[in-house]
């Protein structure tokens, strides 16, 4: 690969992380803030549950408003990481789980040749404007996930949600 490709795709993930950065506080505090019925509320209704969506930065079309997906193969998780080329093993009404490669602002330069190995968990589904979503993720490195210090590594974060 040549280096103007290579600072072409480095660029691009830049750019993507930086629209997600600017969306970062404000997509946080809407995640942390939506209210509303869950999906267990809804079965309990008698109501057929639908499989939550998940609100994706990924793209330049939607770095600015996001776009609701099932089953995305590019997910922006937060203002710091992203996970690409998801495999989903579940899809469910209480969480989604998927392996894929991990990048982020605090792996960079190394996890752009390179992206590391790891597992995300899509939780905590909440209805919105009617449609549900999951407002939580939880991500885990494959190998030697101690290696990395970020918060997004730490525990369960909020999603942004509409």
């Amino acid at each position: 690969m040549n280096d103007t490709r290579i600072s072409r795709k480095k660029a691009t993930l830049a750019a993507g992380l930086t629209a997600a950065v600017l969306l970062g506080a404000f997509a946080t505090s809407q995640a942390a803030d939506a209210t509303g019925a869950s999906s267990d509320d809804a079965g309990k209704a008698g109501r057929a549950i639908a499989a939550p969506h998940v609100l994706n930065f990924y793209g330049e079309e939607y770095a600015d408003t996001g776009h609701p997906e099932r089953r995305p193969t590019n997910l922006v998780l937060s203002e710091f990481t992203h996970i690409g080329n998801v495999k989903w093993k579940q899809w469910g009404a209480k969480e989604a789980v998927g392996t894929g490669d991990v990048s982020g602002m605090w792996c960079l330069p190394g996890c752009l040749d390179k992206p590391l190995k790891g597992t995300v968990t899509l939780s905590d589904p909440k209805t919105v404007n009617g449609k549900t979503y999951y407002s939580a993720f939880t991500l885990k490195l494959s190998g030697k996930p101690g290696t990395y210090d970020s918060e997004d590594l730490q525990g369960k974060h909020a999603l942004a949600t509409p």
